[in-house]
């Protein structure tokens, strides 16, 4: 009778405290369901002054935004990244054990075997580039810095040779947005770069860093503290348009322009930074800055002066000294802001000399290099029916000639492609793609781009294509070069004079080259130039499971350059070949499990099998729904294919083979849909083969496992929940009991594990930081080894069966970059990477998965000093290991040092090029040490790093 009544009251207790669980859970996910409504409503109201000012919405980034909120206030917690950046380099999340994840059973060729994460490509394709600036410590006139929107800042030594490779600059430059740049004319070797793209809203941006050393070291300046007004509009600094240092009696003003962009949220705090918008000004080097009083917005509602400032568009220094700036829309509604240019002679006091009439307008502007007096904008336009407008002036503003006047003298550029109107060669754009530079010798001559770049030789007068996207249309017979779409940046080389006649350019397509700007209108005018410059944003990529090292292919999806194959022997930087697969933006991909079919996506439901051709698996009526980037799953068994429909429905496409040509959907209905509940991942099980088991999660945190999913008489179960939140990713261990869960907003436990099928879960959240969490991997041969992929990189752990596992950064030469992507071949054991900003990324290491310095406590194997200028020691346990052999590889895998026979202790190196390599040590085939070696610019007396 007691056991029975124990018994009794442990049931009980039991079944108190899972009806607890439950309580909680419901009421979480009631929370984030408000957040959900309010947060579609702001949406709505974002979208019609979207609507108004010809922008249009940015559905990946207000759809991740919702992924990503804090379920519980709504925001995100972005800024909180610099100092998990900050932890990672001083070292607080240094691997101490080195992972295993891959088998030493089965070694891959010479050139990735036992190195670490190898840098696969795209090698030349490039990504959005709005930065771009020729080095001014270079007299020679050869050194360029470009940065992508993401990936961060990069340095190309001479990019008039193409050959030549860009370089990242540091890690953490992966994970930021960098859209201006500049020098101060006092003082070449200090260096400003400005962050985040308020154009879209891409990318949230951290401010300006600020190097002393020419590009060397960067810190971070200008950051103002996150706060949340009493209207939840979220304070902070996080759009930097502009950035201009100018020379005032030796004094050195810098002048940043601040911008507000608006990413969609709940109560109002998706409006990033838009109370401080304005024009700041420094005179102390950026160490504080003090807001222009002067350039205050008008509140429409009040009819009085904001306090907040004009949305500062760009900034330009005359050749008089005086400091121009243009305006762009502020998303506050009610504040007067965009369609306005002013000047000022002393950088205090500014008067407007040009305003459009449309306060949504973006307006960008070039100035004579030679007279103070003359100057072009080039702008979106007042009205619906002018779309944009064209102006000069030679009188320093007091009049102006612009495409709007009754007699124009100015007139537009007409695109050759006819499905451009001839009244707006940014096809709609002009809040993205809009760009003007004069001459800096003849500024009778001006280049201007959109979606193309054209030249006028007259002032404006008329305008010559000297570029093109594609063929398409009548473009075919037009003889200029091919150059990516969407113009963004025109510079010259400023050297001797700018006699050099180069030119540079960026666009979505990231950078390309003129050679000679006096023949650029030809065929051969332009060249590109992303030699790697790897900043593609890919949004997924997969593993060819036929392929080996030796003889790779990976299918991955970019924003807005396509799906791409990198396939083949692998180049002698690691890097492999490059050819498109699909074009516009690229999405989710996936391979059939003997690669007799493959799969791309373009948004929504646009999925496409290919074979020998491209044949489309959804039907074009149901083709728009789903999601922007579209949630997707295959049977690789039974060639079955899953995509997002809506709500708690998914459409199941069967039949798939490598002859099939169409194709039938059918409607699955997982559940009844909780109110802004949405799928939010798909995943097959691998332990069911004669039937589909499909595993679905939600943006509420839900789990639904459908067995039979490809047939009629599928059945859809609810498993338990282990929190409220988004679920990313959906993988599995040794059994289809074994399952791997994790969630992708901020500040909420991100991973959990269930052994039983997901009627319980484990928190193996453990010391990981706050930041997103996207996907998971779970080394097959060794339980507690797991591998994530988060906003900041790659984590691992090596204790993932603990209560608390302890997690790494692993990133090593990837970067602290966003993840979207974990894939894993079993038949070769190789891990791949897909990152949003700097490409895709393998490995198949024997030994070590980890990168970065890895110290053996019983042994006290270290390098030092690390960072150093090249020159460097290696201690080790001399008992063990008479000698060692050193090899020092680059960024891209390719051997730049290597010495035999190193003794503990004895001195190694040579001067190398500032910037992260990789240092391995054998002894007689066995690892010693592999681990991160950091090269500075500068190294003091004493030997100790600057």
């Amino acid at each position: 009778m007691k056991q029975y009544y124990i018994f009794a009251v442990l049931l009980c207790a039991s079944a108190n405290i899972q009806a607890q669980k439950n309580n909680t859970l419901q009421a979480d996910q009631k929370r984030l369901q408000d957040l959900y409504n309010r947060y579609e409503k702001g949406l709505k109201k974002q979208h019609k002054l979207e609507k108004a000012a010809g922008i249009p919405p940015n559905l990946y980034n207000e759809e991740d935004y919702k992924r990503t909120m804090d379920p519980v206030t709504g925001r995100t917690n972005f800024e909180g990244l610099v100092k998990v950046n900050k932890d990672i380099t001083e070292g607080k999340y240094a691997p101490t054990k080195q992972m295993s994840f891959i088998s030493g059973a089965n070694s891959s060729t010479a050139k990735i075997v036992n190195e670490p994460w190898i840098e696969r490509g795209p090698y030349s394709v490039g990504g959005r580039t709005r930065a771009i600036m020729f080095d001014p410590n270079d007299p020679t006139g050869k050194r360029v810095f470009a940065g992508g929107v993401s990936g961060g800042l990069w340095v190309n030594q001479d990019p008039s040779i193409n050959s030549n490779e860009w370089t990242p600059l540091s890690t953490f430059w992966a994970n930021t947005s960098v859209v201006c740049m500049t020098y101060d004319p006092n003082n070449p070797q200090i260096l400003y770069v400005g962050t985040g793209e308020s154009a879209t809203g891409d990318a949230v941006g951290s401010g300006i860093w600020k190097s002393t050393d020419g590009g060397t070291t960067w810190s971070q300046i200008f950051t103002i503290p996150v706060t949340y007004a009493s209207n939840g509009v979220r304070n902070g600094n996080f759009y930097i348009n502009d950035i201009k240092v100018r020379n005032n009696g030796g004094v050195s003003e810098v002048y940043a322009g601040v911008s507000g962009a608006y990413i969609g949220i709940t109560f109002n705090d998706g409006w990033q930074g838009l109370s401080q918008a304005g024009l700041y000004k420094s005179t102390d080097g950026g160490a504080t800055f003090t807001k222009n009083s002067n350039l205050l917005a008008l509140n429409t509602t009040t009819g009085l002066t904001s306090t907040t400032g004009y949305s500062i568009q760009q900034i330009e220094i005359g050749a008089n000294n005086a400091v121009w700036v243009s305006t762009k829309s502020s998303r506050f509604s009610n504040i007067d802001s965009g369609g306005r240019i002013f000047k000022s002679t002393d950088g205090e006091i500014f008067n407007e000399v040009y305003n459009v009439g449309s306060a949504a307008s973006r307006v960008n502007f070039t100035l004579s290099k030679t007279d103070a007096n003359k100057a072009y904008a080039f702008m979106q336009g007042a009205t619906s029916s002018e779309p944009i407008r064209i102006a000069r002036t030679t009188d320093g503003g007091a009049t102006w000639q612009a495409t709007n006047d009754a007699s124009p003298v100015v007139t537009l550029p007409v695109a050759t492609d006819t499905s451009i109107p001839a009244n707006d060669f940014t096809r709609g754009q002009s809040f993205y793609d809009l760009v003007i530079a004069a001459d800096p010798q003849n500024d009778n001559t001006v280049y201007i781009g959109g979606i193309d770049l054209f030249k006028s030789t007259n002032g404006g007068a008329s305008w010559t294509q000297i570029s093109k996207w594609s063929n398409n249309n009548n473009m075919a017979a037009l003889q200029v070069s091919t150059v990516h779409a969407d113009q963004h940046a025109i510079v010259f080389n400023p050297f001797n004079n700018y006699a050099t006649n180069q030119m540079m350019f960026g666009n979505d397509g990231g950078v390309y080259f003129a050679a000679n700007k006096n023949n650029i209108a030809t065929t051969t005018g332009f060249a590109a130039r992303n030699t790697r410059y790897n900043v593609t944003q890919f949004y997924s990529a997969m593993l060819n499971p036929t392929k080996t090292p030796a003889n790779e292919e990976l299918l991955a999806g970019a924003q807005d350059n396509g799906s791409w194959w990198l396939y083949g022997a692998p180049q002698a930087n690691n890097f492999l070949t490059s050819q498109a697969a699909t074009s516009g933006d690229g999405m989710y991909t996936e391979y059939d499990d003997q690669d007799n079919y493959e799969i791309s996506s373009y948004t929504n439901n646009y999925h496409y099998l290919l074979t020998n051709s491209a044949y489309y698996l959804i039907s074009s009526a149901n083709r728009s729904l789903g999601h922007f980037v579209n949630e997707i799953a295959l049977d690789r068994i039974n060639d079955v294919f899953y995509s997002y429909r809506s709500g708690l429905t998914l459409f199941r496409t069967s039949g798939l083979s490598a002859t099939a040509t169409s194709f039938t959907n059918n409607v699955v209905t997982v559940g009844t849909a909780q109110s802004g509940e949405q799928i939010s991942w798909m995943k097959v099980s691998p332990y069911t083969t004669a039937s589909t088991t499909l595993f679905v999660g939600t943006n509420l945190g839900r789990i639904f496992k459908i067995t039979n999913a490809n047939t009629a008489s599928y059945v859809s179960t609810a498993i338990t929940s282990p929190a409220t939140g988004t679920i990313s990713d959906i993988e599995f261990g040794a059994s289809e009991n074994e399952i791997i869960v994790t969630l992708s907003n901020y500040n909420i436990t991100s991973v959990f594990y269930s052994i039983d099928g997901g009627s319980t879960w484990q928190n193996k959240e453990g010391n990981l930081p706050d930041m997103p969490v996207r996907t998971v991997l779970r080394n097959p041969d060794d339980p507690n080894e797991v591998i994530l992929g988060t906003e900041m990189g790659v984590w691992g752990t090596t204790n993932f069966l603990s209560s608390s596992p302890t997690w790494a950064s692993i990133s090593g030469n990837i970067g602290n970059v966003r993840v979207t992507n974990l894939d894993y071949r079993p038949s070769t054991k190789t891990v791949l990477v897909s990152t949003y900003g700097r490409g895709a990324w393998t490995t198949q290491n024997t030994t070590t998965l980890a990168t970065g310095e890895v110290s053996s406590k019983k042994d006290m194997t270290r390098i030092y000093p690390n960072p150093s200028k090249g020159i460097s020691h290696l201690r080790f346990d001399s008992s063990k290991y008479n000698t060692v052999d050193i090899s020092i590889f680059d960024g891209s895998g390719r051997l730049v040092y290597n010495k035999k026979d190193v003794k503990s202790d004895e001195e190694f190196g040579q001067r190398l090029t500032p910037g992260n390599y990789v240092l391995k040590a054998e002894s007689k085939g066995q690892i010693v040490y592999s681990g991160n070696f950091l090269v500075l610019g500068k190294v003091k007396a004493d030997g100790d790093d600057d």
